[in-house]
């Protein structure tokens, strides 16, 4: 699996390698310290399984350097994003822009290696502010990571719906889905309804939010 961190200072980006070798030896690492390089690394490495993003890069205001980036890559790589805040809007923000799941740099190293066990796994993480937020925990408590990662099949969608799914959540635009999948944007927007009626959502946010709350795999 090759991940590529894109974070403007350099002792960060050791720090993420280190707690990353610690989870698998086998992962190998490519960065970038600003939305150029981030470009250019994941055009010229592809492919990029993973991309562990700062939102605070230099000559580019945060959400901004988020939608550039993916904007920039077709396809885009999955796209986690570690920011220095964990201010429940912000959160949210980065969610609707297509990240697909969200650490902060506050969390604790026990909290962070259960985050990225749980990314790693193909599943999502969502931090305690945005989970308070939609009432999925009480105040000052941490949502434990599942011991077992349920399948999207569980949900009771068709294989079809499990796929389009997993790439609702993984941050990829309707034409996008359409095109991997090969199929019309017209039946993207079909599989949609029942996909969110499914898991009792209105809105992909709401359904990363739920799928990590109920701990489901973003596997097809």
């Amino acid at each position: 699996m090759r991940i590529l961190i894109v974070d403007d200072h350099p002792v960060m980006r050791e720090g993420i390698r280190v707690s990353l070798r610690d989870l698998d030896a086998s992962l190998d690492f490519v960065e970038a310290g600003d939305l150029p390089e981030a470009v250019q690394a994941a055009r010229t490495n592809a492919p990029i399984d993973l991309v562990l993003f700062d939102l605070a890069l230099p000559g580019v205001s945060n959400i901004e350097a988020l939608r550039k980036f993916r904007e920039s890559l077709d396809p885009c790589p999955p796209v986690v994003v570690f920011s220095a805040t964990d201010d429940a809007e912000v959160v949210e923000t980065a969610l609707d822009a297509g990240a697909m799941g969200y650490i902060p740099k506050t969390s604790t190293p026990a909290v962070l290696e259960q985050a990225l066990r749980l990314v790693l796994a193909n599943g999502i993480y969502v931090p305690p502010t945005v989970l308070l937020r939609h009432g999925a925990v009480r105040p000052g408590a941490e949502a434990p990571a599942p011991k077992r990662l349920r399948k999207l099949s569980e949900l009771g969608l068709t294989p079809r719906q499990q796929q389009v799914c997993a790439l609702m959540v993984k941050g990829r635009p309707i034409k996008q889905i359409a095109r991997e999948l090969d199929i019309s944007t017209a039946t993207v927007k079909t599989h949609l309804q029942p996909i969110l009626r499914s898991i009792g959502v209105m809105n992909r946010t709401e359904a990363i939010v739920a799928l990590y709350r109920l701990g489901y795999s973003l596997e097809a």
